[in-house]
């Protein structure tokens, strides 16, 4: 995005940037967050710096201060831009600011220290809270596919070649002789994998097998994949030539996708959209997840492949990080509330809000504070579109957690995921990189909301936009969330 006319180059480029420094000299001990003055927030691995102790915040007297440094001013140019989310008091950013830390935090205090997970979540409870995420998981994995519940079909599929996806009677998008488009729901794997559970690659091998090219085994139809606890839509080939051809168009990045996500809590409202510039590589602490790579998780792997090529897999070698990047751009700023409170007490709870409400009606707006100040029937989250520029394994919901907001019903980089918290990173970079981030107690809260609608995983890949196969047509799907 380009600055106004008028403004310098300086003036244009970053207004904040944190970096975070480590005592030894590599490429993953640097990370900045940058907001850009048209809202654009650039989080990403920057070079490697020279050896230092200390974790620094470098601001200049532009900025707008992402990182916990109170002494650094805003410059009035930059707040005149009307580029803080809704063009209204861009007098007040540096108050805005101030206020979104204490609030995402739960702090009153700002000398108080950041509340963790190990600090307010027993390590005992997490273990067992890791534990039933696993069994759960694993439960959902092998249960079967229930046709009427989870695949509806139109009759005219076959021929509709551009179905209506708003029709709540099928969840095939379309069908030809070489391509078949299906909306996954939640909860339902795209391939069996190495256990044979039930998967939509078997169902709709099962329920096309007539009109799957006989050459084609069901291995062969597999373009690409979504988590099993993400839904959205899904492309498999019947031919191998549609197959072939297919494949390149994903590996050679021909193929525009686009996901929508609720993430916990509010991003601050002045920023807009994003990109997400972060290395990833396999959690050595907590296989077989995906964390950003790091100066001690390099490390941690270099250690970790030792002791098995000691232990005789001499075959394991230790992988370089991947680049990965990820776009995304706020849609909207909502909240969550849990069913749970009746009659007196549910009425109770009202006056308590329309209180909480007056009160901080008057700063509405001036800044989104009050987004983040939270009870257990008004629980921030924010709309996202994320845009994967990178496929790498568990990319959206990794770098999601790593700018400090995962996605909401996340049971593997949620709050008590299976997987480490924040991403990789470890809560003193999160502080420093991400003071907007949600904080434990609304990340505790959601996840009550959570169990107690039985919501799954916000995040669904929404549009496919690809040329076919065969006629070479540009194709796009859209299928709308269902969150």
């Amino acid at each position: 995005m380009s600055a106004s006319k008028g403004r310098t180059q300086s003036q244009s480029q970053t207004r904040t940037q944190t970096q975070i420094h480590n005592n030894n000299n590599d490429n993953y001990n640097r990370y900045s967050a940058k907001l850009l003055s048209n809202g654009f927030l650039k989080v990403e691995m920057t070079a490697a710096p020279t050896v230092e102790d200390s974790a620094t915040i470098i601001n200049s007297e532009d900025d707008v201060v992402l990182g916990n440094d109170s002494k650094s001013t805003t410059s009035k140019n930059d707040c005149d831009s009307g580029r803080n989310g809704n063009g209204n008091d861009n007098d007040n950013h540096k108050d805005n600011h101030k206020d979104n830390h204490n609030d995402n935090d739960n702090h009153n205090d700002n000398d108080d220290p950041p509340k963790t997970e190990s600090t307010i979540i027993p390590e005992t409870v997490l273990q067992y809270e890791r534990q039933l995420r696993k069994n759960r998981a694993a439960k959902r994995a092998s249960t079967p596919l229930d046709r009427s519940t989870f695949f509806q079909f139109n009759s005219n599929s076959n021929s509709n070649s551009n179905a209506n996806a708003n029709d709540n009677f099928s969840n095939v998008l379309h069908n030809d002789d070489h391509i078949i488009v299906v909306n996954k729901p939640s909860g339902v794997l795209t391939v069996p994998g190495i256990n044979s559970n039930p998967s939509l690659l078997s169902f709709l091998y099962k329920e096309y097998k007539d009109e799957i090219d006989t050459e084609m085994k069901m291995e062969h139809m597999i373009i690409h994949r979504l988590d099993m606890d993400t839904s959205g839509i899904v492309i498999f080939a019947k031919d191998k030539q549609s197959m072939s051809k297919l494949q390149k168009s994903f590996r050679e990045r021909q193929v525009e996708k686009e996901y929508e996500a609720l993430v916990c809590g509010h991003l601050p409202l002045n920023i807009l959209s994003g990109c997400i510039n972060l290395p990833l590589q396999r959690d050595h602490q907590y296989p077989p997840f995906m964390r950003v790579a790091t100066a001690e998780s390099e490390r941690q792997a270099q250690v970790v492949v030792k002791d098995l090529n000691h232990a005789g897999w001499k075959k394991i070698i230790k992988k370089k990080p991947k680049q990965s990047e990820t776009l995304f751009e706020v849609l909207g700023r909502e909240f969550v509330s849990v069913p749970s409170i009746k009659g007196k007490e549910k009425e109770k709870e009202k006056e308590k809000d329309d209180k909480e409400q007056k009160s901080t009606s008057a700063n509405d707006d001036k800044d989104d504070s009050s987004n983040n100040i939270h009870n257990d029937n008004h629980l921030p989250v924010t709309r996202l579109r994320l845009k994967p520029i990178t496929g790498r394994t568990h990319q959206l919901r990794v770098h999601c957690a790593a700018i400090g907001h995962p996605i909401l019903g996340d049971p593997a980089y949620g709050i008590m995921g299976e997987a480490g918290p924040n991403g990789g990173f470890d809560h003193d970079t999160m502080s420093k990189l991400m003071p907007h981030k949600a904080s434990v107690q609304l990340q505790l809260d959601l996840d009550k909301y959570v169990k107690a609608v039985d919501q799954c995983l916000c995040l669904h890949a929404r549009k496919l936009v690809l040329k076919h196969p065969i006629s070479e047509l540009e194709m796009s799907f859209d299928f709308p969330a269902g969150f």
